[in-house]
């Protein structure tokens, strides 16, 4: 036990060497037509934006050289009760539970030097290495939709604020980006895990203010599914769903969101959604959040397998009903040297964007097709049609 601490030690003091010395910070601004080309800005919002855990919350920006936006959400991780919620992902949850934890409760100055795959600049076969970015920050836990401070307690002392203030924030960095972005030409609405929920819920309200923009939305490793939905969404989160976007709660809460986004939003949208077959991170969420398990779990086959089933019967469902929808689903990584079974979870914001691939078609030419080439179709339609039962 005692060599196992002074492990944990040693990587915690090296991370924040790393932190410290090596990472840069971007740089501050209030202007984003005055922004230097392909680097990250920090935009800091008026009023009491924050984050999880009380901290500042703000928008990172980059501006490109055409007149076409990408708007996207950020994702990482959940919280709903006192469990979650005291757990947030860094160094003190790794250190004090031996865990990775459930959500981001603050903005790392250095979350600029993560962001790759679709949001990197320096590739020369980034569909949107030309695009103007507004990133939207998740450190709420809340989908980008909560409105709400919960004092969390263990055995009757105080131990966290929850600040569930995704709604907030998001629409003081939206009425800035409104006032400082002209509208676009094409106008790209996306968002990963947590942020692809949060995309959804806000693409309608994006498109309203640029109304003359080819509206795209992209959803990226967004599948979850729970009976508990409404529970979360209204009583803890108090996000006022069904008044605030027009819809009701499904226990396929993606499912519904396109659903909906095919009537609210512009007639000539695209609406675009990407999964991988046994997502690593999806299934133990959903276990946890079904009170199926405790705690996260790792490599439980047949949880992954009912999520994948739940997943592909919502693909499946959505292609039959839009037909303005289409999917690229991939078993990528599954097998190799490592006879690995799990798949990666989001594939937009990493370089898993340039190689993850089905039938031959590389998700980032996926997307370049329909984009930029303005072709229609979708890959993986074999998961779909015939879905692996085993």
């Amino acid at each position: 036990m005692i060599v196992s601490s002074i492990e944990w030690v040693m990587l915690a003091l090296i991370v924040i060497a790393v932190i410290v010395f090596i990472i840069k910070r971007p740089s501050l601004i209030e202007h984003f037509d005055q922004s230097p080309l392909y680097k990250w800005n920090r935009i800091s919002l008026s009023g009491k934006a924050v984050s999880g855990d009380g901290s500042d919350y703000y928008l990172l920006t980059r501006r490109g050289r055409s007149n076409n936006l990408v708007v996207y959400f950020s994702g990482g991780g959940i919280s709903w009760n006192r469990h979650t919620a005291t757990k947030p992902f860094g160094l003190r949850t790794l250190l004090q539970n031996r865990e990775l934890g459930y959500y981001f409760a603050n903005i790392p100055f250095y979350k600029p030097d993560l962001l790759g795959g679709m949001l990197d600049n320096q590739r020369r076969d980034n569909p949107f290495r030309d695009w103007n970015i507004v990133y939207i920050p998740y450190a709420t836990g809340d989908f980008h939709i909560g409105n709400n401070k919960v004092k969390y307690k263990d055995r009757g002392k105080l131990t966290f604020t929850a600040h569930y203030s995704g709604r907030d924030n998001t629409l003081r960095g939206l009425e800035w980006m409104f006032q400082h972005l002209p509208e676009p030409d094409k106008l790209f609405i996306a968002g990963a895990s947590a942020g692809g929920f949060g995309s959804a819920f806000w693409a309608p309200h994006i498109a309203e203010h640029y109304p003359n923009a080819q509206v795209y939305h992209y959803a990226d490793g967004s599948y979850l599914s729970s009976h508990r939905w409404p529970h979360i969404i209204d009583e803890v989160w108090k996000a006022d769903f069904q008044r605030t976007f027009g819809y009701e709660i499904e226990h396929d809460l993606i499912g519904a969101a396109f659903r909906a986004n095919a009537k609210r939003l512009p007639a000539n949208t695209i609406l675009l959604q990407s999964n991988t077959v046994y997502d690593k991170v999806l299934p133990s969420y959903e276990a946890v959040l079904n009170e199926r398990t405790k705690g996260l779990v790792s490599d439980d086959l047949e949880i992954t397998n009912d999520w994948s089933l739940g997943m592909l019967d919502s693909a499946r469902r959505l292609r039959q009903e839009l037909d303005n929808y289409h999917f690229f689903i991939t078993d990528y990584g599954v097998g190799g040297r490592k006879k690995r079974r799990g798949t990666p979870h989001t594939l937009s914001p990493y370089k898993v964007f340039y190689s993850a691939q089905e039938s031959g078609v590389k998700l980032s030419r996926w997307l370049d097709d329909i984009v930029n080439r303005g072709k229609r179709y979708s890959v993986g339609k074999e998961f779909v049609e015939f879905p692996d039962r085993s």
